[in-house]
């Protein structure tokens, strides 16, 4: 149906580093807050726009935690950076899902 909004889509998240892969590598404690643009459900993957930070501060040899805010609770996911770039929307992250979506409802 035209109109109908898809699931996160214009949701608000959070990312955060929770294991780099880097040998030496410093591990970010920053929370970067994010609009959801789209969630692509048969490629397991959220396009994300960052409202905080830099782009430069995302790292492609991370692990990190996504939590959505949804009109329910929360859904919660895991999984690594598989693009960063600018363009004219703005700060824009392709997050690759591992192992899918849990939720927290809240009641």
């Amino acid at each position: 149906m035209k109109g109908e909004r898809k699931m996160y889509d214009g949701d608000r998240a959070v990312i955060s580093m929770i294991h780099n892969y880097l040998e030496g590598g410093k591990q970010d404690e920053t929370v970067y807050k994010c609009t959801v643009i789209e969630y692509q459900k048969e490629m397991e993957q959220l396009h994300l726009r960052m409202s905080t930070g830099e782009i430069t501060d995302i790292s492609l040899d991370a692990v990190y935690e996504c939590r959505i805010q949804t009109l329910k609770g929360e859904a919660v996911c895991k999984g690594v950076i598989k693009e960063r770039y600018e363009n004219r929307a703005g700060m824009i992250l392709i997050f690759q899902i591992v192992n899918g979506f849990y939720e927290i409802n809240i009641k």
